[in-house]
């Protein structure tokens, strides 16, 4: 008997190098396995990459908010909240569980605001 459940060690998003990357919003994450559930608190992401000569790339936050406990073998479904109009390109994201992966990719990147796009993703 092994242990498969785990918090979450770390989340993610990551921007492309584009001048409109970024967003001016406060962004937060829902997690998602089966019916477990949680969201972590706004903001989780203040403003990314906003500002003019910003350099976008990957951004790692703690999990604040959500408690949950996920199984670190299986895939997770993401959603990503925002507060405005103001789009926040992402390349990929996920979160890290019991030191595993679980990253959901868009190709070139999804654009996304507060009703727009927000997901579910899944991320394996």
């Amino acid at each position: 008997f092994r242990k498969v459940c785990s918090q979450i060690d770390e989340l993610y998003i990551n921007l492309p190098n584009s001048y409109y990357a970024g967003t001016t919003a406060d962004l937060w994450m829902g997690i998602k396995q089966g019916s477990n559930e949680c969201t972590t608190s706004k903001p989780t992401w203040d403003a990314p990459c906003s500002g003019s000569g910003s350099s976008c790339g990957t951004y790692m936050r703690s999990r604040n908010g959500c408690t949950n406990t996920f199984d670190k073998t299986k895939p997770v479904d993401l959603k990503l909240y925002s507060d405005s109009n103001n789009d926040v390109f992402i390349k990929f994201m996920g979160a890290i569980i019991g030191g595993n992966y679980r990253t959901w990719y868009s190709s070139p990147y999804k654009a996304i605001d507060h009703d727009t796009n927000n997901g579910w993703w899944h991320a394996t």
